[in-house]
């Protein structure tokens, strides 16, 4: 499954990410995904909640089989 990030008109194919996560930072959280030796940051958000809501969307358009997912995050 392809997400395509619209703040940077970039996309990103899940089929080569080893892991999703949300990661805390001082003034938010950022949606970060492990793809290959790197590690790359998918999207900022104001908050906790609101970054894990985007990995739960994302996980929910994986197991529909979805073949693009549009992510907006809210900084990037």
């Amino acid at each position: 499954m392809w997400v395509f990030i619209e703040s940077e008109c970039t996309g990103l194919n899940l089929d080569h990410v080893s892991r999703l996560y949300v990661e805390s930072t001082g003034a938010g959280a950022a949606l970060k995904a492990d793809y290959g030796a790197k590690t790359l940051m998918v999207g900022y958000y104001t908050s906790k909640p609101e970054a894990v809501e985007a990995l739960n969307f994302l996980l929910e358009q994986r197991a529909q089989n979805v073949t693009v997912a549009r992510l907006r995050p809210n900084h990037l």
